[in-house]
């Protein structure tokens, strides 16, 4: 069977536990990070993969908060595209990623580009 395509970029987003204080985010909290971030997902790109102690047996996250080092589960959502989907899609990567970042009372938060990071900090709204 042949190649058809190649998706040669993988955007992705880290989903918080704790917030910028090192608290864990109430229940409710992340249900709707959660839902947001698979809801954009599934309309950007064709299909993404979310994992929260599926593949790995946890994935931690260590920052330095007001109370010093804190340490949270995270989960990570990805998808792999197009270079055109991509550039297409990024800027609502990071329009998301502030989202996040507000709903979470994060500083800043995460998004993973192919093999890197960048980190987005949170807008400030007046």
């Amino acid at each position: 069977m042949p190649v058809v395509s190649r998706l040669t970029h993988r955007p992705g987003i880290i989903v918080p536990s704790r917030n910028r204080h090192g608290q864990r985010l109430p229940g409710k909290t992340r249900r709707v990070i959660r839902e947001a971030v698979a809801t954009w997902f599934a309309h950007a790109f064709a299909g993404s993969t979310a994992d929260r102690t599926q593949i790995r047996p946890r994935l931690r996250g260590r920052w330095g908060a007001t109370t010093g080092v804190a340490v949270e589960e995270v989960e990570e959502v990805w998808a792999y595209c197009t270079a055109a989907e991509f550039n297409t899609h990024r800027p609502g990567l990071v329009r998301l990623a502030e989202q996040v970042a507000r709903d979470g009372d994060q500083d800043a938060i995460a998004i993973l580009v192919d093999s890197g990071m960048e980190l987005v900090v949170r807008e400030e709204t007046s």
